[in-house]
């Protein structure tokens, strides 16, 4: 626990940027008209990502798979419509859209552990 205050200045950064972050999450999600929009695109075959739209504004462009190590692409299109769906149903709650190796595993989502 010493080390984390050994960088003060970084601590308070790394706190005011996940605080911003939840403010503007909810500030997105406070609105009646917001509208939530899943985009599943394609880089080259057997590679596929997910972008979150409120409204017209892209607020989430998940190029590699959350939550796995390194830079692991979706291996279909139904993969990553699965845990696009699943952002935007944690958006949609309030809760911060981080995906855990448990809800990778969950959902059938093929990566390298």
């Amino acid at each position: 626990m010493k080390e984390l205050f050994k960088y003060p200045s970084l601590f308070i950064v790394i706190i005011s940027g996940a605080i911003l972050f939840s403010l503007f999450i909810q500030k997105s999600i406070s609105k009646e008209d917001d509208v939530y929009t899943l985009k599943i695109n394609e880089y080259v075959e057997n590679q596929w990502y997910y972008e979150v739209y409120i409204g017209p504004k892209l607020i989430i462009k998940q190029e590699i798979i959350p939550g796995a190590r390194g830079k692991q692409f979706f291996k279909s299109k139904e993969e990553a419509r699965k845990i696009g769906v699943l952002v935007i149903d944690k958006l949609k709650s309030g809760i911060m859209p981080m995906i855990s190796l448990n809800e990778l595993k969950r959902y059938d989502i093929t990566f390298k552990k």
